[in-house]
């Protein structure tokens, strides 16, 4: 491993996080390190591959998180605390014999409350030009993740196949014995979510009971501070979007939400704050 890369890799992920990870590579106790430090140890040393690819889902965890759609749910059973090795055994000996280039990871984010989980699978074979007009064939690999929260018993999934998503919920259920709920955000609560933050970009549905006219299902704003400009049309124009329908999608500099519980988070202070929010109306 290079310092070049491990500078990369490490970069987005907590120093907790890195010394965790690494205490198992066998290169000598790095508890107390910094990350810095563990990059001197780490630097020029070979690293195996599974080692590596924790590394990778690690930073991937850190970067996909703050940029991807996840979708919400709800279970009602409460989950103890999981052996995280134990529970990733119990995950790939539920896959199908024919998913042999599928497999799980499991990792855990906070002792006993959060786990991040992946379901890593392998998509149809891609026939890629190289130069000269030579060709070769390489298998995609693609993921689903999820990041269960024992805690607040909430899930977030997010993943570009619905049918591999589907097929991660039910080995996550049975491993589980729970079921997964589909978490709806009604549009106060995602009114008094973004009471006092600065929305750049707002959604409000055409709603012809409210507004009392037809054919308008969606009205989107964008700017510097969505909701203070609204006050003040309404304060000197008389006009108030509020007044076609609810607020159904909002978005800040830190988490885009949408009242059909599809969320983008940014930082892990405003992940928890708002999963504790969208949870109360299903308490």
């Amino acid at each position: 491993m290079s310092k070049d890369v491990l500078e990369i890799l490490f970069a987005p992920i907590s120093t907790k996080a890195v010394q965790k990870l690494v205490m198992g590579w066998g290169f000598g106790l790095v508890g107390e390190l910094e990350k810095e430090e563990i990059i001197g140890v780490l630097d020029g040393k070979e690293l195996i591959l599974p080692k590596f690819f924790d590394l990778l889902l690690l930073y991937d965890m850190n970067t996909v998180f703050k940029v991807n759609m996840w979708h919400v749910f709800n279970y009602s059973k409460t989950i103890a605390d999981i052996n995280v090795n134990g529970f990733e055994n119990v995950l790939n000996q539920m896959l199908k014999k024919n998913e042999s280039k599928s497999s799980f990871k499991v990792f855990e984010i906070s002792k006993g409350k959060e786990y991040y989980i992946v379901y890593s699978y392998e998509e149809e074979p891609l026939l890629v030009e190289q130069l000269d007009f030579d060709y070769r064939v390489i298998n995609p690999v693609s993921h689903v993740r999820c990041i269960l929260n024992s805690e607040k018993q909430t899930l977030l999934i997010g993943g570009d196949s619905k049918k591999k998503v589907e097929e991660f919920k039910k080995i996550l259920q049975k491993a589980l014995s729970a079921k997964f709920s589909p978490i709806t955000i009604p549009p106060y609560i995602l009114q008094e979510i973004m009471k006092n933050e600065t929305v750049e970009r707002a959604a409000f549905a055409g709603d012809p009971q409210l507004s009392g006219v037809k054919g308008i299902r969606k009205i989107t704003l964008e700017g510097d501070n969505i909701f203070s400009a609204i006050e003040g049309l309404k304060a000197r124009q008389a006009i108030d979007f509020r007044r076609v329908g609810p607020l159904i999608e909002a978005e800040t500099p830190k988490v885009y939400i949408s009242t059909e519980g599809k969320i983008i988070l940014k930082d892990q202070k405003t992940k928890d704050k708002i999963l504790k929010k969208i949870k109360e109306p299903q308490e």
